[in-house]
């Protein structure tokens, strides 16, 4: 019985070829289309979702009024962070990262040009989820003139993890910062990417 429907499936599909070309072809793209979306749809869903306290975690804004001028950004003064946890008592912690972009990285005799590099609070482990390969999360950046790499770039830079730890990188032709620990590559589904993260307590001390 089934093979005869198949069979009646067949030859209706034979007597109108140009109809039945035109059904599947439109059936086949619009199922294509619907995977698409639907992968699309689930990676974008996915970012920053590695964080284990990803539910807890909000990222400040800056919404500013100055006179009749507006000002409104991703990024929000230094101070605000640490004055937050003074003041609400629901706040339990903040961790101020501040993107540099591009760093100068010297290499031998080579100065090279890396373009995911920052400043992070001491407390950046506490809040986001970057295990560590070598060095302890909560002193890493707690000094000034330390900085976290990543995995990729400790063997870049010093063919392995353990090789980078304690060592001195010459960075921008003018700071010389000690490897005080390596994290695992932030995986892409995240919303920020750095592979050098050095302390922002250096340049507090610095202003100050």
């Amino acid at each position: 019985m089934l093979k005869n429907y198949f069979l009646v499936a067949w030859r209706g599909l034979k007597k109108n070829r140009v109809f039945s070309v035109i059904n599947i072809g439109g059936l086949a793209i619009g199922l294509a289309v619907c995977m698409l979306i639907t992968l699309y749809v689930t990676h974008e869903l996915s970012y920053d979702r590695y964080n284990v306290k990803a539910d807890r975690m909000y990222r400040l804004d800056a919404d500013l009024q100055v006179g009749d001028m507006g000002y409104y950004s991703w990024d929000s003064p230094l101070p605000m962070g640490p004055t937050l946890v003074k003041d609400f008592p629901d706040v339990e912690t903040m961790a101020r990262v501040n993107f540099t972009g591009t760093m100068l990285v010297k290499k031998g005799d080579q100065t090279l040009m890396e373009g995911r590099a920052g400043w992070a609070d001491a407390s950046l482990f506490d809040v986001f989820t970057l295990p560590m390969l070598a060095g302890d999360p909560k002193t890493a950046l707690a000094e000034p003139n330390t900085m976290v790499i990543s995995e990729t770039m400790a063997k870049k830079y010093f063919g392995s993890v353990s090789a980078a730890m304690g060592k001195s990188m010459v960075t921008d032709n003018v700071r010389t910062i000690k490897v005080t620990g390596v994290i695992r590559d932030i995986p892409e589904a995240s919303h920020f990417h750095l592979d050098f993260i050095r302390s922002l307590v250096t340049l507090v001390a610095g202003a100050s």
